[in-house]
């Protein structure tokens, strides 16, 4: 599923949305609800302190990721399940 998520300025009681074109002969769904303040949502009971934009980045980039062994560990798994037989009834 596609999905976008965006905030508009409606203009004289109007608002025009471009679509991609994989959208063409589809159905949507339309949700229209005003979009809070940054303010407003630091306020909330339950806001949670994210950080700034870059602090929110270093902590992506510190996250730990696959190196070769770990790729080599997933394909060599991959290959003994496409050896397993399927037994047929």
């Amino acid at each position: 599923m596609q999905a976008i998520r965006s905030i508009y300025k409606v203009e004289n009681g109007k608002l025009v949305i471009e679509l991609p074109a994989s959208f063409q002969h589809t159905e949507v769904e339309v949700i229209i609800l005003p979009a809070a303040a940054e303010e407003d949502v630091a306020t909330l009971p339950n806001a949670i302190d994210r950080g700034s934009k870059a602090e929110r980045l270093e902590k992506l980039a510190s996250m730990s990721v696959w190196d070769e062994a770990d790729e080599q560990a997933i394909v060599e798994s991959q290959n003994l399940i496409n050896q397993w037989k399927v037994v047929e009834f």
